[in-house]
C-alpha cells in the first residue's frame, strides 16, 4: 500500500529533526560560546513546543484532514533547520528550535492517525511497526549521521544537509498523500474542537497510556543530550563516538521492527509491554559502569529493543481511545511523550549533577522496569471496561 511508504518519508523527517543537535552539543557550545548544559537545553526547547502543539495540531487533524496539516508541517520543519542552520547566536536557534518543535507535533501523530483510519486494529500494530522503522531510521539519521557530518564539516552544515532532506520529503508527500476522496466535509459546531479529548480522556485506558509515556519521554530521552559531554568528560570518546553510541537505541529498534510479530505471537500485549521496561530498565541501568563506548552502544541496543517493546504497543492504544477521534487520540499520546521529554533533560541534569552518573542510572533503569509491570497491569485490569467513540476492545 502506497500509504505507508508516503508517511514513512515525513516521519522520517519530523524524527531526524527532533535528534539532530543531540549529539553535537559539545561543538554548538563552543561555536556559540554557550555552556554545554544549556545548548543540552535545546531538547528541551524542541520538546516543548511539540507537546503543546499536540492539542490543537490533533483537533485541526479531525477537522480539516491529516494530510493537509502534516504537509504545512513539513514545510515549516524544513525552513525551521535552515534557519538553525544559520542562526547567528544561541538565542536565535533556539527561537528556530522552538518553532520547528511545534511544527513537527504535526507530523507523526497524524501519519499514525492515518494508519489506524486505514488499517484494522488486529492489523494495526504491524503497520504502524512499519511507519515506525522510517523513524528509527530518522533517529539514527539525526544521531549518527549528525555526529559524523559535524566531525567533519561542523554542526550547521549538518543541520543544513537535514533542512535539504525535510523539502525532499515535502515534495514526496504533496504528490503523494491524497486526502481521502470523496474528501469529508468540514462542518465545527462551537465547542467540537474539543469534544475528541473529552472522548479520548473518557477511556479508562488512557491515564494509563499517557502516564507511562510521559515518564518513557523523561526516563529514555533525557538521557541522550548528556551522552557527548558524559564520553568528552571520561575520555571515552567525541562527537563521532557519541552518535553511534546513541545509534545504539536506533539499531534496538530495528531488532524490535524486524521481531515484532513475533514477539506479539508468543508474548501477548501485556507480556511485551512488561519484558519492554524491564529489558529497557536493565539497559539503562548498565549504563553506570562507564564503560568503553562499544560497550555503551551494545547497552543502547537493549535499551532500545525495549523501549520499542513497550512504546509501539502504546501507539497502539492510543489509535483505539477514540476512534471517532482518532488524531485527537494520538495527538494527546504525543503531548506526554513529548511533554516527558521537555523535562528530561532537567532530571537528568539534577541528578547527574547531584548524585552522579551511578546512582542517577541505576534509578532510571528502576523506574523503567517498575513502568513496565505497572502498565501491563494497568492496561489489563482496564481490559472490559467500555470504550467510548466506538471503539474495540484492545487485540492481538
Amino acid at each position: 500500500m502506497r500509504l505507508l511508504p508516503i508517511l514513512a518519508a515525513s516521519c522520517f523527517v519530523s524524527s531526524m529533526s527532533m535528534r539532530i543537535l543531540d549529539p553535537v552539543v559539545p561543538d554548538i557550545s563552543r561555536d556559540l560560546s554557550i555552556d554545554t548544559a544549556s545548548v543540552a537545553m535545546l531538547a528541551s526547547f524542541f520538546a516543548f513546543p511539540y507537546a503543546l502543539a499536540q492539542p490543537v495540531l490533533g483537533a485541526l487533524g479531525d477537522g480539516f484532514g491529516k494530510s493537509r496539516i502534516i504537509k504545512i508541517a513539513l514545510l515549516i520543519v524544513a525552513l525551521c533547520l535552515a534557519a538553525s542552520a544559520a542562526a547567528p547566536t544561541f538565542d536565535m536557534l533556539a527561537f528556530a528550535r522552538l518553532v520547528g518543535g511545534a511544527a513537527a507535533g504535526g507530523i507523526i501523530p497524524l501519519a499514525f492517525a492515518l494508519v489506524g483510519d486505514a488499517f484494522p486494529m488486529i492489523e494495526r500494530q504491524i503497520a504502524l511497526s512499519r511507519v515506525l522503522t522510517a523513524i528509527i531510521a530518522g533517529n539514527l539519521a539525526g544521531l549518527i549521521g549528525a555526529g559524523f557530518v559535524a566531525a567533519e564539516f561542523g554542526w550547521r552544515i549538518s543541520t543544513l544537509t537535514a533542512s535539504g532532506l525535510a523539502l525532499t520529503a515535502l515534495v514526496v508527500t504533496v504528490w503523494g498523500l491524497k486526502p481521502p476522496t470523496p474528501a469529508r466535509p468540514v462542518v465545527r459546531a462551537r465547542g467540537e474542537f474539543f469534544d475528541g479529548y473529552r472522548a479520548v480522556f473518557a477511556n479508562p485506558r488512557s491515564i494509563v497510556c499517557f502516564s507511562a509515556v510521559f515518564v518513557e519521554g523523561i526516563v529514555i530521552f533525557g538521557l541522550f543530550p548528556y551522552v557527548a559531554a558524559l564520553l568528552e568528560q571520561r575520555g571515552a570518546g567525541g562527537l563521532k563516538e557519541a552518535g553511534i553510541v546513541l545509534s545504539g537505541f536506533a539499531i534496538g529498534g530495528f531488532i524490535y521492527t524486524f521481531m515484532v510479530r513475533l514477539m506479539l505471537g508468543r508474548l501477548g500485549l501485556y507480556n511485551l509491554i512488561m519484558s519492554g521496561g524491564i529489558i529497557s530498565g536493565l539497559g539503562l541501568a548498565m549504563l553506570s559502569l562507564g564503560t568503553s563506548w562499544p560497550a555503551e552502544m551494545a547497552m543502547f541496543v537493549i535499551v532500545g529493543v525495549g523501549f520499542y517493546m513497550i512504546h509501539n504497543s502504546l501507539q497502539t492504544q492510543a489509535t483505539e481511545l477514540a476512534p471517532r477521534y482518532r488524531a485527537s487520540g494520538v495527538a494527546a499520546h504525543s503531548f506526554f511523550v513529548f511533554l516527558g521529554q521537555a523535562f528530561g533533560p532537567l532530571a537528568y541534569g539534577f541528578g547527574l549533577a547531584n548524585a552522579g552518573t551511578l546512582w542517577t542510572m541505576v534509578t532510571a533503569g528502576s523506574l523503567m522496569g517498575l513502568l513496565g509491570v505497572v502498565t501491563a497491569w494497568g492496561l489489563k485490569s482496564r481490559a472490559a471496561s467500555p470504550v467510548p467513540g466506538g471503539a474495540d476492545p484492545a487485540r492481538t
